[in-house]
């Protein structure tokens, strides 16, 4: 008597679904915040290069355009998106056309649920003619 209430037990499907759902969720729901971390990195990155070639064309176009001017207009631009604020570099290498340099960079740390945050560097440069 006591193997065939075993057997029946065995074949009772009822609540494998749960089962199977429960093991598959955690990784699932893993795997969506990995998703939309990876997303804020990716906008974060392409936020800073926008930053730095808009302010690679007020270089181009303004002669006297000062290194506190150019890491304003970045971190301006950086701040109404939300992103942090950046470190900025601008030389003008001397020549008979003056070429700007502009290089940025900054340090986000990320946080994923299950994970150890993450610390990720970007950077951005450009060249330009400056402005006559």
């Amino acid at each position: 008597m006591r193997a065939r209430k075993v057997s029946r037990f065995a074949q009772d499907q009822a609540g494998a679904a749960a089962v199977e759902f429960a093991l598959v969720c955690i990784p699932l729901i893993i795997l969506l915040f990995g998703i939309g971390a990876a997303g804020m990195m990716f906008y974060t990155n392409a936020a800073l290069h926008w930053a730095v070639e808009k302010s690679a064309r007020t270089a181009a176009m303004q002669s006297g355009a000062t290194q506190n001017q150019i890491s304003t207009e970045i971190n301006t631009y950086l701040g109404s998106l939300g992103v942090s604020n950046a470190a900025v570099s601008f030389t003008v290498a001397p020549g008979v056309v003056p070429i700007t340099h502009i290089t940025a960079t900054m340090s986000k740390t990320y946080t994923i649920p299950f994970m150890a945050p993450m610390q990720i560097n970007f950077s951005a440069d450009t060249y330009a003619p400056q402005g006559s």
